[in-house]
């Protein structure tokens, strides 16, 4: 499914009321082994926290390194055999599964909590099966810490600003389907039809000297800020998150100017596993209201199951339909897919020679 303003505007009214969790089928079976995918820092720990909670399967947890579309040419070299059972990942990483026929198609008799669900926001094939289970929302969007930043950042132009030497941490290649360069090239006039107003903006901000870490995992993002190395950035909610739980935080999700991009995080049933009901019985459990409010106090994403309770923490996560005109730029995916080589090999070759 391609991500468009209507079907954002209807998730962000989708969330909000509490609900009870229901039972988790599977207790009473013998812990099935699983295979999963995700993201590090207070991801897997919310989803480490969530299997502490039920005994019908244990895991192997495995990490992404770098972006979660860096798995995707590891996939494509052993298909069609598979290592994960399921894979968490976003918009960016899905299309490319969904695309390859990698992922199965997963039916409200899978997943029965699918129907808290607000259903425009499911990913589908070109035949309308769902091929996604999507658990919260999140975005990717400029910030700084507000204690360290020299001064209060409120427009792209600032981030030249010779006072903010070397107190950048940009995301790399691998990082954000590069929206990061989307969202220079919205400053100048372009999107991610036309980066060239992006890319003249991102040599202006290599030279520039102000780029003091370049983030090739969440972790380095984390530990440039928290360290204190860098105070101002671009990157994912749950990096965010983490860095807020020490660390005063100004997000400019609402900062005319400064493009915020939201995306949905889930989980993708891989095919030739052995495993397919139990990994749909604990994705379902994780997917319940209870669960979706302790994913989202963890690991900072606001849930998409409408019994679930938004934390108050989140509200830089929610727009009004105008504020939602004016700050929210959703790219169109397909775009922002088809371009990932090319757009790598122009980093290589225009960008990291002047970092």
């Amino acid at each position: 499914m391609t991500m468009t303003r209507r079907n954002l505007l209807s998730l962000i009214g989708a969330t909000g009321t509490v609900g009870l969790a229901g039972p988790f089928l599977g207790r009473a079976r013998a812990a099935t082994g699983l295979t999963a995918a995700e993201w590090g820092g207070d991801v897997v720990e919310a989803m480490k926290q969530i299997a502490a909670k039920q005994d019908a399967a244990q895991f192997n947890w495995v990490l992404h390194q770098g972006g979660a579309g860096a798995i995707l040419p590891k996939i494509k070299a052993g298909w069609p055999k598979v290592d994960y059972d399921y894979i968490a990942g976003w918009e960016g990483s899905f299309n490319s599964m969904i695309a390859e026929d990698w992922v199965e198609t997963i039916t409200a008799a899978d997943v029965p909590n699918l129907a808290d669900i607000p259903e425009k926001i499911m990913m589908r094939d070109a035949k309308g099966n769902v091929k996604a289970v999507p658990r919260a929302v999140g975005g990717m969007y400029f910030g700084y810490r507000t204690d360290t930043a020299p001064f209060a950042i409120g427009k792209v132009d600032d981030l030249f600003d010779k006072r903010l030497k070397g107190a950048i941490c940009w995301p790399g290649p691998t990082q954000s389907m590069m929206l990061q360069i989307v969202a220079l090239a919205l400053q100048g006039g372009g999107n991610e039809s036309n980066m060239e107003p992006g890319w003249k903006l991102m040599k202006d901000l290599a030279k520039s000297g102000n780029i003091g870490r370049i983030a090739v995992t969440d972790v380095d993002f984390t530990n440039s800020f928290t360290s204190g190395e860098t105070s101002v950035g671009f990157f994912a909610e749950p990096s965010w998150a983490a860095v807020a739980k020490n660390f005063k935080i100004t997000r400019l999700t609402k900062q005319a100017g400064m493009a915020t991009f939201l995306y949905q995080s889930g989980f993708a049933v891989m095919k030739n596993r052995p495993n397919r009901k139990a990994t749909c019985d604990f994705i379902n459990f994780a997917i319940s209201p209870e669960m979706s409010a302790l994913y989202a106090k963890v690991a900072g994403e606001a849930p998409l199951n409408g019994k679930a309770t938004t934390p108050p923490e989140l509200a830089h996560l929610t727009f009004t339909p105008k504020e939602f005109e004016s700050f929210v730029h959703v790219p169109d995916y397909k775009v922002v897919l088809g371009q990932q080589d090319a757009w790598a090999k122009r980093w290589e070759a225009d960008i990291a020679p002047l970092l």
